[in-house]
């Protein structure tokens, strides 16, 4: 028997979902057999017959999938991936401080990252804008499994039809699940904080992963227990497109994760399962497009892809962040008022202060240390949205709706400093500024 057990290094495997990509890749391929494909090495074993299959064969066949096999020395790899990575945290970095400290902050709330208490529209645009990340993160398995059912003679549309529509049951499925664990549990502002910083976590180490190949950076992902994962793929391998998009829906993923956060605190099962709907319905016209293209856009598009979608995930696991901390009282203080409609007048032992409602931002206030606050916040009908409607004081753990008309809000600093404020999803952020001098606080 002329077969050895050869090991490869594998480029462009940036997920665990890729293991099955390139897995069904190499189906069919005389002269391969045992395949084992490893993302957190970077690695494909198999034995391997070389007078049957070249090995460049097995480089095509990848690179048609959007992969391949590794050229050159690993030290030069090595060098390269460095590299990827100290970019990739500097572009991080860069953009953390564009969020907080820069105009770009404004924009940025409204970037389109599923939150609770989002409209089912809203989520529908969500779905829409998280498609390209989808296409980079599964595009391999829908084209895999694509060409896997034309090998049986199954027509393509009907199975990309099958594939998403799988997915689109499963996400339902996961979001009445995770609604109604939602619905059973109280869940405060720091479970709310705790979750969403986790999810941050999960999509910036997905980026990174997208930008670089390095093992130790691949072990840090999350996954499905190998043992699982494998019996689950080995009952769909050879079965219909359907039973695919299903298991497809319980693989870990960044946007997926923030989008589970949000039907965690949908109110109810069926909220929560139609959150997921909508945001399963806004991924699949992308999705279904480049399933229908063949492997034709993937080959030639794949690099590009990656990197556009490795963009889209690290702001949005910026932004999460970024609200995350928020929810905390973390964050960077927001410009101090310089006209008297931000600083609060000292009348009878009490500190009052007026403001008005902004829809995509809340006042910066200076207040005195020691002298209890009475703040009055105007809010006008037409200006109250899904985001801005309830302000949450970390500090105090003071939570406060706002309805149409004058909103009090009571509170005394101990100390002079900074008080950051949000509202309670963490996106719209500001600043109470807490000083000690009485000349300070009425002249700013």
């Amino acid at each position: 028997m002329s077969a050895i057990r050869k090991t490869w290094r594998v480029e462009g495997m940036h997920c665990p979902h890729c293991e099955t990509a390139v897995r069904s890749a190499l189906v069919g391929m005389a002269g391969l057999s045992e395949v084992i494909v490893s993302f957190q090495k970077g690695t494909l074993t198999a034995l391997w017959d070389e007078k049957q299959l070249h090995e460049a064969e097995i480089d095509a066949r990848l690179r048609e999938a959007g992969y391949g096999l590794v050229r050159g020395t690993k030290c030069a790899g090595w060098v390269r991936d460095i590299l990827r990575l100290f970019f990739a945290l500097a572009a991080a970095g860069i953009f953390y401080l564009l969020l907080t400290r820069t105009v770009i902050s404004d924009w940025m709330r409204a970037f389109p990252t599923a939150r609770a208490g989002m409209g089912m529209g809203a989520l529908f645009v969500v779905g829409l804008a998280t498609s390209l990340h989808c296409v980079a993160m599964c595009g391999g398995i829908n084209l895999s499994q694509s060409a896997v059912s034309a090998q049986r003679g199954v027509k393509l549309t009907r199975a990309n039809f099958l594939y998403n529509l799988g997915r689109l049951c499963s996400y339902t499925l996961i979001g009445g699940i995770v609604g109604a664990v939602g619905t059973a549990l109280s869940i405060t502002n720091t479970a709310k904080a705790a979750i969403q910083i986790f999810a941050a976590v999960f999509m910036l180490l997905m980026a990174l992963n997208l930008l670089c190949s390095l093992a130790w950076l691949r072990k840090l992902t999350f996954r499905l227990p190998e043992g699982l994962s494998a019996r689950l793929f080995a009952r769909s391998a050879g079965k219909s497109s359907f039973v695919i998009g299903l298991a497809n829906g319980l693989m870990p993923c960044g946007p997926l994760q923030a989008m589970q956060v949000c039907a965690l605190s949908a109110g109810s099962w069926w909220r929560g399962a139609l959150s997921m709907c909508c945001f399963c319905l806004g991924t699949i016209p992308l999705m279904l497009g480049v399933g229908l293209a063949s492997g034709k856009l993937n080959k030639r598009f794949a690099r590009p892809m990656r990197c556009a979608s490795a963009a889209l995930v690290l702001a949005m696991g910026v932004s999460a962040l970024a609200s995350g901390l928020a929810l905390v009282g973390a964050g960077t203080p927001a410009a101090r008022p310089t006209d008297e409609d931000g600083i609060a007048i000292v009348q009878d032992g009490v500190q009052y202060i007026r403001s008005e409602l902004d829809y995509g931002g809340y006042p910066v206030i200076t207040v005195r240390a020691g002298i209890p606050v009475e703040w009055t916040i105007h809010a006008e009908e037409d200006r109250i949205n899904s985001c801005n409607h309830e302000i949450y004081i970390p500090k105090f753990n003071l939570s406060v709706p706002l309805e149409p008309g004058d909103n009090l809000i009571r509170f005394t600093p101990d100390a002079a400093g900074s008080i950051p404020y949000t509202c309670w999803m963490g996106m719209i952020r500001s600043t109470i500024y807490v000083i000690a001098d009485a000349a300070e606080t009425e002249t700013g």
